[in-house]
């Protein structure tokens, strides 16, 4: 059965995938609400990828059905996502990294001199730098960046703001985050935290993927956990703790679990 949200943005319904005889996602069903944060868990292959590329557009689902704001969706492409709304920020893919960061955050969306031209209107460059400027500032990125800079030069933490600040300055509904945190350093994986506690109170959906249960306590409203292609719970995370996720996403009893805590 559907959870039920207030002021749904998401839902899936009996959502199906297979490659081949391996059956990712079998019959999920779920809803998202508005300006949720809510934490997808599962160990490695237990449908998470999947879900999130059926609902980005990267994989057409086999049966079932996706709903965007209460209407029926046809995603079959990264840009009907975008068009719906949704924004997905992968680990390390989000970005061109030859690229200034003005360029990044207005990629196929820049503004143009002699927009008549189509295709081929010039980009208005003094404008595009001028307006990123703006929109590192109004996202409360501290660090005083220079729009001109390539992404390359960039730490981990700071492309990881780029690509959410370009989510939230196009009105992205959901933000799907995938592995934000990976391979960032202490500092950095507490700013992009605080991102997505921004991002939630102005009024963004955020479904964020990881494998690091401690940080999904600091900034997840609810707990999705998945396996073997199923979501086998959907709970508050205020109403569970980290025992109990763990013990759920392996299927190991809680007891034995808070037994080797103790050993260690």
């Amino acid at each position: 059965m559907v959870r039920q949200t207030t002021q749904e943005v998401l839902r899936l319904e009996n959502v199906t995938k297979s490659f081949g005889n391996v059956q990712a996602l079998n019959g999920v069903s779920l809803a998202v609400g508005d300006g949720e944060v809510v934490a997808l868990l599962g160990d490695n292959g237990a449908g998470k990828s999947t879900l999130i590329k059926a609902i980005s557009g990267l994989h057409g689902v086999d049966s079932g059905d996706i709903y965007i704001g209460g209407k029926k969706a046809e995603i079959r492409s990264a840009r009907d996502a975008m068009n719906l709304g949704i924004e997905t920020i992968h680990q390390d893919s989000s970005l061109a990294v030859d690229l200034s960061i003005a360029r990044n955050l207005f990629l196929g969306r820049e503004p143009v001199r002699a927009s008549f031209l189509g295709p081929l209107a010039p980009l208005d460059l003094a404008q595009l730098k001028r307006q990123a400027s703006e929109l590192l500032k109004r996202v409360g990125i501290k660090k005083n960046l220079d729009a001109d800079a390539p992404i390359r030069a960039l730490s981990g933490g700071e492309r990881q703001s780029i690509a959410i600040s370009r989510a939230m300055h196009f009105f992205a509904k959901i933000i799907i985050l995938d592995e934000p945190t990976n391979n960032l350093g202490v500092e950095e994986t507490h700013g992009v935290l605080n991102f997505i506690r921004e991002v939630r109170d102005a009024g963004h959906t955020v479904i964020y993927i990881t494998h690091n249960i401690h940080h999904v306590f600091q900034v997840a409203d609810r707990i999705v956990i998945m396996r073997q292609g199923t979501i086998v719970a959907d709970i508050d995370a205020a109403d569970t703790d980290i025992l109990e996720v763990e013990a759920i996403i392996t299927g190991a009893d809680r007891r034995e679990l808070a037994a080797e805590v103790r050993r260690k």
